[in-house]
């Protein structure tokens, strides 16, 4: 694997088409490599990156503490056969213009409302840079990888946006950076998230879905997380459910000892 850490070095490589790119912050797990296993299999050759943005961090979140394993990334990628490693240069997110995104003024963006502007601009800046013919997505961000699929397809990128399955503890909680703040008895409590989410879908077709939320709300804050949302909208654009709608999104976002975790399952109506 060859690690790059120059803008002008990697847009001078031919990459050997159909590429496949994986943006990500480090601190790898089986989440990210799912993504890097995907690219090797479906595309000719796969570039990681791995660069903490400050751009999408906010006041008070954890920029400075965000785990930082880059010796250990850099042999996870080796062992999968990651061809290329870009680390950018610390002022890679400096000097551009902020992006406003389309469908972040709901869930993850209402308490943090700067969140997705900074994630786009600077997925739009390594997509001019780098080019890829695709870049590949984990759909625990659901609200992100639409997000950039929306964005990408109104500004005509040739880039195909690739979402993939969500990778889970054993426990059933979906798979996090973040997850490291936790100990191994905490995330085995925490697989309560997914197991609320999995024990809801059978009664969407029967039972309001107010009532659903609000069941699923108090189960979560008697278990002890703090609730930042749980919403049941519409997965094709995240407005709220009609008539019309075919296919539902159910997201929550909850803090639990300091930590914010987020799962969501897409379901049919």
């Amino acid at each position: 694997m060859e690690v790059i850490t120059s803008t002008k070095e990697i847009e001078s490589i031919n990459f050997d088409s159909p590429f496949a790119f994986i943006p990500t912050m480090g601190n790898l797990h089986k989440g990210h490599l799912s993504l890097v296993k995907y690219g090797k299999e479906n595309y000719s050759e796969v570039i990681t990156s791995i660069f903490i943005n400050p751009l999408q961090f906010g006041k008070n979140e954890d920029f400075s503490s965000y785990p930082k394993t880059i010796s250990q990334d850099i042999q996870l990628l080796e062992n999968l056969g990651c061809n290329y490693l870009f680390i950018p240069e610390a002022n890679f997110a400096e000097n551009l213009d902020i992006i406003k995104p389309n469908f972040s003024d709901v869930l993850c963006g209402l308490s943090r409302p700067s969140h997705f502007h900074g994630v786009l601009t600077i997925i739009d800046k390594f997509l001019r840079v780098i080019k890829p013919d695709a870049c590949l997505f984990g759909l625990k961000d659901y609200q992100q990888q639409l997000i950039i699929k929306d964005f990408v397809e109104r500004k005509k990128i040739k880039t195909d946006i690739v979402s993939l399955p969500i990778v889970r503890e054993k426990s059933g909680l979906a798979m996090s950076s973040r997850n490291n703040y936790l100990s191994d008895e905490d995330k085995k409590f925490c697989g309560k998230i997914y197991s609320c989410l999995k024990n809801l879908t059978p009664s969407l077709k029967i039972t309001s879905l107010e009532v659903l939320k609000t069941e699923a709300k108090d189960f979560l804050q008697h278990a002890g997380f703090e609730i930042d949302y749980f919403e049941i909208v519409d997965a094709n654009n995240l407005s709220p459910v009609t008539k019309k709608t075919d296919k539902v999104l159910i997201a929550v976002a909850v803090i639990y000892k300091k930590v914010r975790l987020i799962d969501n399952i897409v379901a049919s109506l």
